[in-house]
């Protein structure tokens, strides 16, 4: 037979009052249940723990042995209980996100800090990288979360919830002396006539500036490909071209001396969905608020504007009404984005 949890509260009770009646109101039940308590568990252990007086109750050797045994299979099944009580309560947990490498290094980082300060119980993974892998991870059950484009969330069967954040907007990107600066707003049309620095082709990104083009029936006059975001930041910067990016990148431009106008005929965009497996744990259903919350409260593209010490205006949106046919939506045959 098997001693239970609250038998040996018992036997922890009755040895730090040294009394069975005060063990008894201590823990809310007869005297006579104590009694009975101790020596069946006495029984079982084929050991006297109690030496009986008509002042004191007084723990044998045997006693002391088992006291230590009890107390210890108690506190760790008080941490058990905590430990559970927290991921019920996605106090505690860890949670991996799969993200577009924008969104993780301009959006992320508000959410995990706001989900993990104050909770020490908490910690997240992020991936940063193209829509189509972050599907992959969470398909295999390697993330609990992905950030990706809705061309890439409608692919996805089985059991996944989708949330629409944001909608983004591709922007003309230049260098501060472009000819192009003079315009509120730049065609496709006219991007082509420039030396066009793109993003690596599979890339989202490329698979939207491509689309662009093709709309317009323009391709760009010349091509300059990198692989990441910074670099063609910085070729833009240097004069080599120009370009065009999501609206969610500017923040990662302010390094750069770039100049971004609202790009149009056709506008390109592209929706940013959270997509989660269902059921999610505890805590990823907590930190999946918290990246909606973060996205809720990021700058709007009015406010991305960055100025330099020089008062040299690098990164101006220009944010008017944009005019064109609309850019792919989630139900088109049109490009993904990443």
């Amino acid at each position: 037979m098997d001693i239970s949890l609250s038998q040996m509260a018992v036997i922890d009770a009755v040895a730090r009052h040294r009394s069975f009646s005060r063990a008894a109101r201590e823990l809310h039940i007869g005297q006579p249940v104590v009694s009975r308590t101790v020596a069946l568990v006495e029984r079982v252990l084929n050991a006297t723990l109690f030496t009986r007086t008509t002042r004191a109750v007084e723990l044998t050797d045997a006693g002391h042995a088992y006291l230590t045994v009890a107390r210890a299979v108690l506190a760790a099944a008080e941490r058990g209980q905590r430990q559970w009580n927290g991921y019920l309560t996605g106090e505690n947990g860890e949670v991996a996100i799969a993200a577009l490498p924008s969104v993780a290094a301009t959006v992320l980082p508000a959410a995990v800090r706001g989900f993990t300060r104050g909770h020490p119980g908490r910690s997240v993974t992020v991936f940063d990288m193209p829509a189509a892998e972050g599907v992959t991870m969470l398909e295999t059950g390697k993330a609990d979360l992905a950030v990706c484009d809705a061309e890439e969330a409608s692919r996805l069967t089985g059991p996944y919830d989708v949330e629409v954040l944001a909608t983004d907007s591709l922007v003309a990107v230049m260098p501060p002396d472009s000819r192009l600066t003079a315009l509120r707003e730049v065609t496709w049309a006219e991007l082509s006539r420039e030396p066009f620095v793109a993003l690596q082709p599979g890339t989202g990104v490329r698979v939207l500036t491509d689309f662009g083009f093709a709309s317009a029936g323009t391709p760009p006059r010349a091509l300059v490909t990198a692989r990441g975001v910074a670099t063609v930041a910085g070729l833009v910067a240097a004069g080599i071209g120009v370009s065009a990016m999501p609206q969610a990148v500017l923040p990662l431009l302010g390094f750069q001396e770039v100049t971004v106008r609202p790009l149009t005929e056709p506008a390109v965009t592209r929706q940013i969905c959270l997509l989660g497996r269902n059921p999610l744990p505890p805590a990823a259903q907590a930190f999946r608020r918290a990246v909606a919350e973060a996205f809720a409260q990021r700058p709007s593209p009015v406010d991305l504007g960055l100025t330099r010490t020089d008062g040299t205006r690098t990164i101006n949106p220009a944010p008017a009404q944009t005019k064109g046919s609309p850019g792919p939506r989630p139900d088109d045959p049109s490009p993904r984005s990443s």
